[in-house]
């Protein structure tokens, strides 16, 4: 398989993984918001004159918001920015992950549950976009997950040919370790 930029591949009889890098579409939105937060902050922690004996001093306000609002606008930028999606299975568990690090969300879900992979079209309101639904209708609560909603169709496609290598390999649990 050619891997797309910034992705990897890992498996093996017991367990794999594989991961995307899954920037945000709305950058474009975090950027100016950082940079409205920077002006607060400087304004708040070296432009103005403190005052502390006074609560409502304007510089106290724009400093109680900018280390309010600082650090997660900071946190969805990095996100946005450098965001990874990973998908693993294990003792037959899956596990999706929207991460930086090992900070971000974690989707466990069972792996024999899952009976097929495809792409689809999301429409909103607004904005369609395409994403990946992973169908659990294996299990008796036939739901469904959506996931890859903001990475590159190359990303896209190469998660779909992992997913459905995976799924037709079977994996399921072993009981004790043993081949059954």
């Amino acid at each position: 398989m050619n891997l797309p930029p910034g992705a990897t591949y890992d498996t093996n009889p017991e367990l794999f993984r594989v991961s995307v890098s899954s920037p945000a579409p709305q950058n474009w939105l975090a950027a100016p918001l950082v940079i409205l937060w920077i002006a607060i902050a400087v304004y708040a922690f070296v432009i103005a004159p403190k005052r502390p004996d006074d609560p409502t001093s304007e510089s106290l306000i724009a400093s109680a918001f900018a280390a309010l609002i600082g650090i997660p606008l900071i946190a969805s930028l990095l996100f946005s920015r450098f965001g990874r999606l990973t998908i693993c299975s294990f003792g037959g568990k899956g596990y999706i992950r929207a991460h930086l690090g090992p900070l971000g969300t974690r989707k466990p879900f069972e792996w024999s549950a899952l009976a097929s992979v495809r792409e689809v079209e999301l429409r909103g309101r607004f904005s369609r976009s395409r994403a990946i639904e992973l169908d659990l209708s294996r299990s008796r609560a036939h739901r469904r997950l959506y996931i890859g909603k903001g990475i590159s169709d190359e990303s896209r496609q190469f998660l779909l040919s992992v997913l459905e290598t995976e799924i037709n390999n079977d994996r399921r649990p072993r009981p004790l370790g043993l081949d059954a």
